[in-house]
């Protein structure tokens, strides 16, 4: 990776750090990421234009190589505009009021999205797993992300589209502000995502409150509960090897997981699992 940003930037470097997929490193005080780019060159051109439309936001700047490309072998440079430990309700907000609909051609919903994963994980797993922590915990999930897709399908949403983000695993500045992870999607995505990594219930009563139309209240209902951890983890298990500590970790906390389906069921009011009890 350090050759690759010798031979394309002319940067030589010896202090960084990694982080994830890449490597954070200052030059002048200006902080940059280099990092592994699983997008192809018409995304990532697209992206860079798309991304010029929402300067306010100091996104993270997409940085060209000697050649003019913004990919260098598979990796990307940005330099770093906002560099924080925690985005906060304000930083969600700002998305959020960024009208989008311009991009519903690109709009995928929820239920066809993780409806197709789902049928892709499936085949995986009965090609490739033998792993017994999945085999025997993978229908107990699909048993609840099933439920959760056919209660969004019927109840058809009003899409009302703004600026969000795909696959954040942690609510920093490095991937919230990082361009590779913008989605245009409804404004509850990202607030539920906060709300879960926060366990601010405050602000989740807060919402309700102000009366969230219903499509939406079923829809933010929905991304308060799905499993989405458990099909990240064997994602990685599956297709990239990883360790199963994480898996065992959480199979060892489904109760946990349960009272919290039982608490976020109390705060909305919707009952869909009648196996789990309430919890109060």
């Amino acid at each position: 990776m350090i050759e690759i940003l010798k031979k394309y930037y002319k940067i030589d470097i010896k202090d960084y750090q990694k982080y994830k997929d890449g490597i954070i490193f200052q030059i002048d005080g200006i902080n940059y990421l280099f990092t592994k780019c699983y997008f192809n060159k018409d995304y990532i051109d697209n992206l860079y234009q798309i991304c010029n439309n929402f300067k306010q936001l100091k996104l993270h700047d997409f940085v060209f190589n000697k050649d003019k490309q913004l990919i260098s072998e598979e990796y990307i440079l940005f330099k770093i505009n906002v560099l924080i430990d925690n985005i906060t309700l304000e930083d969600i907000i700002k998305f959020n009021s960024i009208d989008c609909n311009m991009y519903k051609n690109n709009y995928i919903s929820m239920q066809t999205f993780w409806e197709n994963k789902i049928d892709y994980l499936e085949i995986q797993i009965s090609e490739l797993s033998d792993n017994p922590l999945i085999n025997k915990s993978f229908d107990y999930y699909i048993g609840i992300a099933e439920i959760l897709i056919q209660y969004l399908k019927k109840h058809p949403l009003n899409i009302d589209l703004c600026l969000s983000h795909k696959g954040l695993h942690s609510i920093n500045s490095l991937e919230f502000y990082n361009p590779l992870y913008l989605s245009f999607d409804l404004k509850y995505k990202d607030l539920a995502t906060y709300i879960r990594q926060t366990n601010d219930y405050n602000l989740l009563f807060k919402i309700i409150d102000n009366r969230v139309d219903d499509n939406n209240y079923n829809y933010f209902f929905v991304r308060m509960i799905f499993p989405f951890d458990y099909f990240d983890i064997i994602s990685d298990m599956v297709i990239d090897l990883e360790e199963e500590k994480i898996l065992v970790n959480m199979l060892n906390n489904i109760e946990e997981y349960e009272k919290y389906i039982g608490e976020i069921q109390d705060i909305f009011g919707i009952y869909l699992f009648p196996w789990l009890k309430k919890s109060n």
